[in-house]
């Protein structure tokens, strides 16, 4: 399996954040079904590796979702 990157993950979890949003859940719930998402995809160890080991995580989170659907990040 290829090393899971920061970049890869917040990808993934922007797109599947952006689907819950259109689907009417609020960003913190959206947010936890992404995860759990990632989890289930990439393996719970190789998700929180790569959240330990990020610099300026949040910074990185909200561009990727501001980039993916800004519209629910402006409510």
């Amino acid at each position: 399996m290829i090393e899971l990157t920061l970049l890869t993950l917040l990808n993934f979890v922007g797109d599947n954040f952006c689907e819950y949003r259109n689907l009417g859940h609020d960003n913190y719930k959206s947010l936890l079904l992404s995860y759990s998402d990632a989890s289930e995809k990439f393996g719970p160890l190789e998700v929180k590796k790569v959240i330990e080991k990020s610099e300026n995580f949040k910074v990185a989170a909200i561009a990727i979702a501001a980039v993916k659907c800004p519209q629910h990040l402006m409510e």
